[in-house]
């Protein structure tokens, strides 16, 4: 099953689409992931074992000339040590840069929702998978849990995950006074970003969505704006296109700085009054973006 990444929503009204899917243990978990972050799901593929490599990794498989490590996501999340290879389905991914495959039970469908359907992971039942998911939806009276891919994939690969980076203090004065207002959900993220940057001599207001930051910039307005893509309330494309809907604010920098890196990701953020598209984890060419934009 391919995912039909052609199939625009429109770019900036706070929808997304989430391939739901089920784990079954002693009843049945259904989850979902950001089609955004979908490549294609396949049924389960030839695995050549990994020595040494982490328990939830099945091994690698061989993906249209890819070599793609498969993860027993049910393993990871404690439902269930076993998978049945002749009836599971295998979610291929791609975000920061890296190709996945996560093995499920079955799919069931695509959804479109918005992100202020999403409700605060609090209210699920599954209360001890709380750590690995984003938030819940209501999705035909059953609560889908949205897992937090970008956490499971890091605290498997930790090379992978967004690092503190060498900073050019040598620019610091020229950067004092210019404020950032930064919009991030992930509180590990938005953390880093705000104390490399500030260590970098820049002045940061940071925000858990786009909607705080559009509230903040009715105040003051900064001399530049980072956002993510993936938000709940209010998400990246949303933000962007309010900004640019406002007369007085059209000239703002806005850099985009997220795991959903791909070309047709770039040329919608860009095609709505993005200025530029940054992948994560690359948080020291974000850095060097807004020094161009901002000194």
């Amino acid at each position: 099953m391919g995912i039909d990444h052609e199939i625009l929503l429109e770019v900036g009204t706070n929808e997304f689409e989430v391939v739901e899917f089920i784990i079954r243990g002693e009843k049945e978990h259904y989850f979902g992931i950001n089609v955004a972050k979908v490549r294609e799901i396949i049924l389960f593929p030839e695995i050549v074992r990994v020595p040494d490599s982490h328990p939830a990794v099945i091994g690698t498989a061989n993906v249209r000339q890819k070599l793609i490590p498969i993860i027993n996501l049910s393993y990871w999340l404690n439902i269930k040590h076993d998978y049945d290879p002749k009836k599971s389905k295998v979610i291929i991914t791609y975000f920061n840069h890296q190709y996945n495959g996560f093995v499920v039970d079955d799919i069931t469908r695509i959804h479109r929702i918005t992100w202020a359907d999403i409700n605060d992971y609090a209210s699920i039942s599954d209360i001890n998978l709380a750590e690995s998911v984003l938030g819940v939806v209501n999705i035909n009276d059953r609560l889908v849990q949205l897992l937090d891919f970008e956490k499971i994939v890091a605290e498997i690969n930790p090379l992978t995950s967004m690092h503190n980076v060498e900073i050019d203090y040598t620019k610091q004065n020229l950067r004092r006074g210019k404020k950032i207002f930064l919009a991030e959900d992930s509180d590990v993220i938005r953390k880093l970003l705000k104390n490399n940057l500030e260590k970098a001599g820049y002045s940061v207001k940071a925000f858990e969505n786009g909607k705080l930051l559009l509230n903040a910039l009715t105040k003051e307005v900064p001399d530049i704006i980072v956002t993510d893509l993936e938000m709940p309330v209010a998400d990246g494309t949303f933000l962007i296109r309010k900004v640019r809907e406002s007369g007085e604010l059209k000239n703002l920098p806005i850099i985009v700085f997220s795991s959903l890196a791909s070309e047709e990701n770039e040329l919608k953020v860009l095609g709505i009054g993005a200025n530029e598209f940054i992948g994560k984890p690359d948080l020291g060419i974000v850095i060097n973006a807004i020094d161009k934009y901002v000194i």
